[in-house]
C-alpha cells in the first residue's frame, strides 16, 4: 500500500562505532544498577561508569569524523528535531513507570495473572490513541507544536501524581482516571515530537532521522528501566521491615525482590509466610511510590525542556531541502 523508501546509496557499517555505543550504554546501565545494589561506594560503579562515558565521547567524537557515521549527528543542528528527540528520550523515560512497574504491582503485589494484568493497561493505551489521534492535531494548530509537547508532559506527570494514591486496597476503576491522563499526555507530547522529527529534515533523510529518533527512545527505556527500576528496589529494601523469625536464606531472597519474597513465603510455615508476603507487598508499594513521584518530577523538566527547544518551531514545517545535508549523503 505505501511507496517503498530507501537511499540510493546506502552506507557502510562501522565496526568502530558498534562497540563504542554498546560499551558506553552497557556501562551506565551497569553503574546505575550496582549503585542502586550494592552501594555508591562501590569501585565497580566508578569503573563502570567511566568506561561508559569514555566510551559514548568516543562514540560522539567518531560520529562527527567518519564518512559514513552511524548517527548523523548534523541531523542536530536543527532545533526542532534535537528537541524532539530529547523529549522523546525523556519523555519515554518517565513511561516505562506506567509500563513496567504497574505490571509488576498488578501481576506480584496484587495477584493477577499476566493476561489481566494486560487487560488491567488498556486504559492507558486507549489514552495515548486519544491524545495522539484526535487530540494532537487541532491543539497544534491552536497552541503550537511547543505548547501541545509541554502540555502533554504536564497532564502525565498529572497522572504519575495520581498514581501515587494508589494502595494495595485501591479499587481497579479508580485508577482508570490517572491511566487515562497519563495516556492522553503521553499520547500527545510523543505524535508531535514524532511528527516534528520527519517533518524538520530533508526528505531523503527521513530513514536517518527516524532511526535516530529510534534509538533515542530506546536509550530512554532502558535508561529508565535501570534507574527508576533501581529507584523503586533501594526503597523496597530499605524500608522492607520482616517479621522476626524469619531463616536467613528466606531473608535474603525477600530482600532482593517482592518475586524472591513470595515465592520464599511460599517455603515458610503458612502464617510466617503471610507475614513475610505482606510486608513485601507494602514495602514494594513504597517503592513504586517513589518511582512514580521521580517520573512525575522528570516529567515536568521535559514539559519545560520542550517549551525551551521546541518554541520556534513552526506550527506547520515547510518541506524544504537542505543542499548541505543532500550532497553529503
Amino acid at each position: 500500500m505505501l511507496p517503498e523508501s530507501r537511499t540510493s546509496v546506502p552506507g557502510r557499517l562501522d565496526l568502530i562505532s558498534v562497540p563504542l555505543s554498546v560499551a558506553g550504554v552497557l556501562g551506565l546501565v551497569y553503574a546505575v544498577k550496582e549503585a542502586a545494589a550494592h552501594g555508591v561506594d562501590e569501585p565497580a560503579v566508578y569503573v563502570s561508569a567511566l568506561a561508559g562515558a569514555l566510551s559514548l565521547a568516543a562514540f560522539l567524537v567518531r560520529q562527527g569524523r567518519v564518512a559514513e557515521p552511524l548517527i548523523d549527528i548534523r541531523l542536530f543542528r536543527r532545533a526542532a528535531f534535537s528537541g524532539s528527540v530529547g523529549t522523546n528520550m525523556f519523555a519515554m523515560f518517565t513511561l516505562v513507570a506506567q509500563s513496567l512497574i504497574f505490571s509488576l504491582f498488578f501481576q506480584l503485589a496484587l495477584g493477577w495473572s499476566p493476561l489481566r494484568s494486560g487487560l488491567a493497561g488498556l486504559p492507558g493505551a486507549a489514552g495515548a490513541m486519544i491524545g495522539g489521534a484526535a487530540l494532537a492535531p487541532p491543539l497544534i494548530g491552536a497552541l503550537g507544536r511547543a505548547r501541545v509537547v509541554a502540555a502533554g508532559m504536564v497532564l502525565s506527570a498529572g497522572g504519575f501524581a495520581l498514581f501515587v494514591t494508589f494502595g494495595l486496597h485501591t479499587s481497579y476503576w479508580a485508577m482508570i482516571p490517572a491511566m487515562l491522563l497519563s495516556g492522553i499526555g503521553m499520547g500527545l507530547a510523543m505524535t508531535v515530537t514524532a511528527d516534528t522529527v520527519l517533518a524538520s529534515v530533508p526528505r531523503d533523510r527521513s530513514g536517518a532521522a527516524s532511526a535516530i529518533s529510534e534509538t533515542a527512545t530506546e536509550l530512554g527505556g532502558a535508561l529508565g528501566m535501570a534507574v527508576l527500576g533501581s529507584v523503586l528496589n533501594a526503597v523496597y529494601r530499605n524500608v522492607l521491615d520482616l517479621p522476626a523469625g524469619v531463616p536467613a536464606p528466606a531473608a535474603s531472597a525477600a530482600r532482593d525482590s517482592l518475586g524472591g519474597a513470595l515465592q520464599a513465603a511460599a517455603n515458610l510455615p503458612q502464617a510466617l509466610g503471610d507475614q513475610v508476603a505482606a510486608a513485601a507487598r507494602a514495602a514494594f508499594v513504597d517503592g513504586m511510590h517513589a518511582a512514580l513521584t521521580c517520573s512525575a518530577g522528570l516529567a515536568v523538566l521535559v514539559a519545560a525542556f520542550a517549551l525551551v527547544t521546541l518554541r520556534n518551531v513552526p506550527k506547520l514545517i515547510p518541506d524544504t531541502e537542505e543542499p548541505e545535508l543532500v550532497s553529503a549523503r
